[in-house]
């Protein structure tokens, strides 16, 4: 079973190997002279890069990809391919400073490194150390969409190169990135990883070096079989370093039949060699993977950025058998030093005239790598061997407080099916697309942020709850919103398979159909794309959606109590459809290889213990004034509730943009902690959900916006006076012509007619932004109402906006209204203006309250005081008796009242739990499956055997008996915390023993002294 922390113990690992590889064929005994460096115990970290087909481990120190290290993923390709597609045996990071000093890794045992270590605080400081290998509590390194892997003090890595604020020119010229500007809180592929280490314990002496490594894994169908390393060198000693070199160490090995040959070549026809890759020569999986039928691959290294722009320097292949073990060794094949003594004949390792750059061509592949048999027999000599390689830069200069980069991609190909011909047509293809990655710093269109899901278990029911964060997200090329819908996925096999299978014409698996899908509706899709973005999607086999409209919860029923499922819910974007002769695909997240990426959860479904209540559970009310928003408590995991207050409050927070946003922040009030700060919280449309403690909070925040307005009071005849904070025309808002709907507040406002006292207003140009020296007398009164006992007197801060002042009164009538303002019907405040642009700059009231916190509170009041007859905007004649307001008339706006500083929500999860004393609560007590047979849709693996007891009280004494009465195991249940309806029994005896096949009894007793028996059946 494939999961995604999926460490195994070294010595199973390797008693497995032995089925499926010959370890024999690669080792010898020089082979253990390479273990020979002094040793060292560090805070090793591992990075896991399996978002696409190809699926890599790696290390924060030095060494970037090696079946050795971890016994998992070592360029294992495709992704569904048999365990023992391994095609890495050793991929490391070099760093010569001179004939005594190679500082590497690849040659040492990983108990003994010493050459690249991680700093001494790299836990806590660089990863978290929460996030750990199951089997050996090996940490995983910063992984951008696993948070619980960074530190406390957050991503400690970098951000993405904003690409879309350079110029072609920056983008042409390719400046490091770490002199651009990064587009924060976003990441580059679908898992970037972070780490450093340094050569502080080098046994040659430190030199202050520094690494800082990236990597990036996708998930996309264009990059899934490439994957990216940057790896940026800095010099923090105290002397300059000069005439060093850079470069790697690789060992790869397709086939393992020992028959590879290798190639360096021009990928970008810029004059200069940046591609290596091996192949199997006979293109036949004959090998240690004759018993499989995956496509065998080439594995290709495409350089990419070196010190000074000097791309690879030096290029030597070699057969495994001569592979250098010492510094000095390795030094001469870096330096390209054939006359080395060190070196045990140059022919192994000089190849060609040229003494820096080997030769690869296949007309000198027999005399390079002469035929032999792995059988002895004479018919079966091939030419060939299990090639290693070293690529190299320099020399160069790395002075202190300097740094210098290599990046380079790491790329498959399918070399076809043709015997004895391999193919490069698809690794040249993906290496294509990585060139065009690396002109815009490793990044493609992709999914949207995967949003953050939740789920609650129920009686046979999950119900799921995700955020709205994918609905803002923007493609890094486009810097467009393209968002369009959500997936939701169910796996029932831990991950390793989604459902219904999804195949091309060829009958690869592409995908899985969902159990549910939402997407935009018609009308949505049409506002904001031009076009329907819905059916079947013209560039993948998918689909788009059915125009549902979006939601942010789903209930999954007529599960089975007690399975364990998983839950992805994946966003997805609307591709491009605009040009169907050339349609661009919809990209949409993966399904979780982990329960811990933010869009997958597992959870269990179950009956809740009868006998227990949570009368909280439900829509919280709030407190210090009227909210609209929503907040409503669900239990996550009733074992984790607490007996502690709880409060939820809000904060404004100051955008990127200079905007604000609200913020909502979750303390505990009991111990003090703060559980969730600057939680940001959308609109209406947007839902976020937080978890803690075993409980998850909903929220849904509501629109700033006018619910109701209009004429409260009339003393006489209703006014006909035009007032509203919505456009007639908003299809104009957009062209800039017009200033728009804008509301800024949840007070409610009250405007009186008063002429006797009235107020001198300021006077805006709307057109320009301009405030005029003028004033304009209005005969109104403003007050804010939000407390009707106690009004609030604004109407000095209340401004009268006109459209372009500077326009003479003759011609203000054929486009504006005349300058000024009054409550006469046709008059001051009255558009007449012409068919194309009748009211479209109406005369506008900007109510303002400005208090102690100078934040935004205003909004606009646009007014239009038609006379008894006039032309509408179509040129059609309107007949109204046209009535002005009255003094003491008032006209009232009352606004939606989100959440906000001052709105606050407590509650307790368990404060009123009740526990009955109902004797009846234990006479459905059932045990399930029962009879249970060898295996059961609980089990997963050789070590999930279990059985569930089900329909018993929160808390009770399970004892396990014998049919001859002997004591087997005790289960307390609901010991500390009033728990669920059911639980699980490991089938071990209290000696940690699987129990025989027979019958079994079972006593069930309640703190209150109630009891129940029972009996169930093992078969073998």
């Amino acid at each position: 079973m494939r999961r995604f922390f999926f460490m195994l113990i070294v010595v199973g690992l390797m008693f497995g190997l032995s089925n499926g590889q010959d370890c024999s064929r690669c080792h010898d005994d020089q082979d253990l002279d390479l273990l020979a460096k002094p040793g060292g115990i560090f805070q090793k970290a591992v990075g896991v890069m399996d978002k696409g087909q190809l699926q890599n481990n790696t290390g924060n120190f030095g060494t970037l990809s090696s079946f050795h290290v971890y016994f998992t993923n070592a360029l294992h390709w495709p992704a569904s391919a048999a365990y023992e597609r391994q095609y890495s045996f050793g991929l490391g990071f070099m760093v010569g400073i001179n004939e005594n000093n190679v500082i590497e890794t690849e040659t040492q045992s990983t108990s003994k490194i010493l050459d690249w270590l991680p700093p001494d605080d790299a836990r806590g400081n660089e990863y978290s150390g929460i996030l750990v290998a199951e089997s050996d509590d090996t940490p995983f390194m910063a992984s951008s969409d696993l948070s619980q892997s960074w530190p406390e003090s957050g991503w400690p890595g970098y951000f993405r190169v904003d690409i879309n604020s350079l110029t072609p020119e920056q983008l042409n010229s390719h400046p490091n990135s770490i002199l651009l500007p990064d587009a924060v809180d976003q990441f580059t592929s679908d898992r970037d990883l972070f780490c450093t280490y340094n050569d502080a314990e080098n046994p040659q002496g430190s030199h202050g070096l520094t690494v800082e490594q990236t990597a990036y894994s996708y998930d996309r169908p264009y990059a899934e079989d490439i994957v990216f390393w940057d790896l940026k060198l800095f010099n923090d000693g105290a002397e300059d370093l000069d005439s060093i070199y850079i470069g790697l160490y690789a060992k790869f090995r397709p086939d393992f039949d020992n028959h590879d040959y290798i190639n360096f070549i021009d990928s970008d026809n810029d004059g200069t060699r940046d591609l290596v890759y091996i192949y199997d020569l006979n293109n036949t999986a004959d090998g240690a993977w004759s018993e499989t039928d995956d496509p065998l691959g080439m594995v290709g290294i495409r350089v990419f950025d070196t010190p000074e722009k000097l791309g690879v320097t030096d290029f030597h292949h070699f057969s495994r058998e001569v592979s250098p073990s010492t510094d000095q060794e390795m030094w001469a094949l870096m330096t390209s030093k054939m006359d080395s003594e060190h070196l045990v004949a140059p022919e192994y390792y000089f190849h060609g005239n040229d003494q820096r750059i080997d030769y690869t061509g296949a007309d000198s592949l027999e005399s390079f790598y002469p035929p032999f048999s792995d059988t002895g027999h004479e018919a079966d000599k091939a030419p060939g061997n299990g090639i290693n390689y070293i690529i190299s830069c320099g020399p160069f200069d790395l002075k202190v407080d300097s740094m210098t980069t290599l990046s380079f991609g790491m790329i498959m190909g399918d070399a076809g099916e043709e015997p004895d011909n391999p193919s490069t047509d698809d690794l040249l293809a993906n290496v294509e697309t990585a060139n065009e990655m690396y002109e815009l710093y490793f990044q493609g269109s992709g999914p949207p942020t995967p949003p953050t899901v939740h789920a609650v278990p129920g009686d046979e029911t999950v119900t799921l709850y995700w955020d709205a964060s994918p609905e803002r997200a923007r493609d890094v090329w486009t810097a467009s919103e393209d968002f369009e819908g959500y997936k939701i996925f169910r796996s029932t096999d831990a991950g390793l398979t989604w459902g219904k299978p999804i195949t091309d014409i060829f009958g690869n698996l592409v995908g899985y159909q969902p159990i549910a899908q939402f997407d935009y509706t018609e009308a949505e899709d049409v506002a904001r794309y031009g076009y329907d973005v819905s059916g079947a999607d013209p560039a993948f086999p998918q689909s788009l959606g059915a125009n549902t409209g979006l939601v942010h919860t789903y209930v999954d029923s007529n599960l089975v109590n007690g399975v364990e499922y998983w839950y992805s819910v994946s966003a997805y974007d609307k591709g491009d459809q605009s040009d169907l002769n050339n349609p661009t695909q919809s990209y949409q997240n993966a399904p979780g290889q982990s329960w811990h990426e933010v869009h997958t959860v597992r959870v269990t479904p179950g009956r809740k213990a009868e006998d227990l209540l949570y009368s909280m559970d439900g829509v919280l009310e709030p407190a210090g004034g009227v909210s609209d928003g929503l907040v409503r408590l669900e239990f996550e995991n009733q074992d984790e509730l607490k007996d502690h207050d709880y409060e939820i409050g809000f904060e404004y927070l100051t955008a990127t943009n200079g905007d604000l946003d609200m913020g909502m922040i979750l303390t505990d009030l009991t111990t003090g902690d703060t559980l969730v700060q600057d939680l940001i919280i959308g609109e209406a449309i947007d839902t976020n959900v937080v978890a803690a403690h075993g409980f998850l909070l909903y929220l849904e925040n509501a629109a700033t916006d006018v619910s109701e307005l209009g004429w409260t009071k009339v003393s006489g005849d209703t006014s006909t006076f035009d007032w509203r904070t919505k456009s007639k025309h908003p299809e104009k808002v957009p062209t800039g012509q017009a200033v728009g709907s804008e509301v800024e507040t949840f007070d409610d406002w009250r405007i009186t007619i008063d002429h006797g006292a009235g107020v001198e207003a300021r006077w805006l140009d709307s057109f320009f932004g301009d405030y005029s020296s003028e004033t304009q007398p209005l005969p109104l009164k403003i007050e804010v109402i939000s407390d009707p006992e106690n009004p609030v007197d604004v109407s000095d801060q209340t401004t009268l906006a006109e459209f372009n002042h500077l326009i003479p009164n003759t011609t203000r009538t054929i486009f504006y209204s005349l300058l000024g303002w009054d409550l006469v019907p046709g008059g001051l405040g009255y558009l007449s203006g012409s068919p194309g642009w009748y009211e479209l700059h109406v005369d506008m009231l900007i109510l303002e309250s400005v208090g102690p916190d100078s934040l935004d509170n205003y909004l606009y009041l646009l007014t239009n005081n038609k006379p008894d007859s006039s032309f509408n905007r179509d040129g059609q004649l309107e007949i109204i008796d046209a009535v002005a307001p009255s003094d003491g008339d008032e006209f009232t706006i009352i606004t939606n009242k989100p959440f906000r500083p001052g709105i606050t929500y407590r509650f307790n999860p368990l404060a009123k739990k009740t526990q009955t004393k109902d004797k009846a609560v234990l006479k459905n007590v059932y045990t399930v499956p029962d009879p249970y047979i060898v295996a059961n849709s609980w089990e997963t693996n050789e070590f999930g055997k279990r059985l569930m007891f089900n329909n018993i009280p929160s808390q009770c004494t399970i004892r396990i008996y014998t049919i001859v009465g002997e004591h087997v195991d005790t289960i307390e249940h609901g010991e500390d915390i009033p728990g669920e309806g059911y639980v699980f029994w490991d089938m071990r005896s209290r000696n940690d023993q699987f129990i025989a096949p027979g019958v079994y009894l079972y006593h069930v007793e309640t703190p209150a002294g109630e009891e129940a028996t029972g009996r169930f059946l093992v078969i073998k």
